[in-house]
């Protein structure tokens, strides 16, 4: 019998659509993985195909432009906002036409009954490639969306949609208009490396030789460092007198990085600064802090909220990173605002002070994040859900023969 092929995708733009593509994957493999085909691809990558290689570069230069130039990802999104679908369909139709063919080829090559797709440009391709080869082919196309609410590009023809909160689920049905019967509502997907950890903030201190004995706090901007990160630890460094742990983030921004190695050589007594490449296991770090200063990204929050550590968010680029921001801060309640580096600044030393000023986000944490409940596991049951029929008459067929 042949098992029905999965494709879950991966793309880069940012890498919030990766973790969470890794997470779906992990519940697949774990719960499904004798029944189906898991195929796990770089779409962008593997084929080595210069149109998708550029393009993946074009998405990965917008999401660094976002976070970088003042209000340009809020321009962005009005654009999107005004044109609506007609204007991603011209736009996609038009002038990345070409990215799309490759694309629709892509898929063909693999052949999958299902594809899974956490970003909105792979959704609309799965669907051209499902409507161009409808005759010859039966594909299912199944979008996760990773992020906390819902814009107006993602292809509400899919044959499921997911979200990761009721305000979302809303936001598809009432809002963008899907039909309220292929929105589907699971608990938040992470890696499966995150949800079984359970080492002890004393713990992951004495792995990577952080003091136990100071207040510890990181700062981040996602992967690219390119937003407030530097200037903010900079100015940390430079204005609290009291015993302070940094850990900085310079991700994959070797430049920053080394810039803020030699900051580290000549840092106050007071203060420990430890600049970090980026890793796969930057969850570990930030179970070693008591607080995590970054902007909204929805990947590195709830990887954060799920180690048990409060956020503190100090930039809002664009909408998606607002929706998550009014979720985990203001909805839930499991980390505080500081949009301006002296407001970071007086909270900081407030903490430093008195860390169980942070004990109420903690409780919200507790009460809002449940490590049983597995997000990636749900949506295999959904992929499931979706193939079976096409399972049990396989079975029957093979039992008559």
């Amino acid at each position: 019998m042949q098992k029905p092929r999965v494709l879950v995708t991966y793309i880069e733009s940012g890498f919030g659509h990766i973790m969470s593509a890794r997470a779906i994957a992990d519940g697949l493999k774990s719960k499904y993985g004798d029944k189906m085909e898991i195929i796990e691809s770089q779409i962008m990558k593997d084929d080595n195909d210069e149109t998708l290689i550029k393009f993946e570069r074009f998405l990965i230069n917008q999401t660094k432009a976002t976070n970088k130039i003042w209000h340009y990802g809020d321009l962005i999104f009005a654009v999107m906002n005004l044109g609506k679908r007609p204007f991603m369909n011209l736009v996609h139709n038009v002038f990345f036409r070409k990215a799309v063919n490759e694309m629709v080829d892509a898929f063909y090559v693999r052949r999958p009954d299902v594809i899974i797709s956490t970003h909105y440009f792979i959704t609309f391709c799965a669907m051209e490639y499902k409507r161009r080869y409808k005759n010859e082919l039966d594909v299912t196309v199944i979008s996760y969306n990773p992020d906390n609410n819902v814009h107006i590009w993602w292809d509400r023809t899919c044959d499921v949609f997911i979200t990761n909160n009721s305000l979302a689920s809303t936001e598809a049905i009432r809002r963008r208009k899907f039909d309220y019967s292929h929105v589907r509502q699971v608990y938040f997907t992470v890696r499966k490396c995150i949800r079984e950890f359970n080492l002890t903030k004393q713990e992951c201190r004495d792995k990577y030789g952080i003091p136990q004995d100071k207040f510890c706090i990181m700062i981040a901007d996602g992967a690219y460092a390119l937003s407030k990160s530097r200037k903010y630890c900079k100015y940390f460094v430079s204005h609290i007198k009291q015993p302070l742990t940094i850990l900085f983030l310079a991700g994959k921004n070797d430049k920053l990085y080394d810039e803020f190695c030699r900051i580290a050589q000549n840092a106050p007594d007071n203060i420990t600064l430890i600049p970090l490449r980026f890793t796969e296991k930057i969850y570990e770090y930030y179970a070693a802090c008591d607080l995590f200063v970054t902007k909204a990204g929805p990947n590195s929050i709830l990887d954060s909220l799920f180690v048990g550590t409060p956020v503190m968010v100090d930039y809002c680029p664009h909408p998606i990173e607002r929706a998550t921001y009014k979720l985990f801060v203001k909805y839930y309640g499991c980390g505080v605002t500081a949009f301006h580096r002296r407001t970071a600044l007086k909270l900081i030393k407030k903490y430093v002070a008195d860390p169980t000023q942070l004990d109420g986000c903690r409780k919200a944490i507790a009460e809002h994040i449940d490590k049983s409940v597995d997000g990636g596991q749900q949506i295999a049951d959904i992929v499931f859900e979706q193939v079976k029929h096409k399972i049990e008459n396989e079975q029957a067929s093979t039992v008559n023969k």
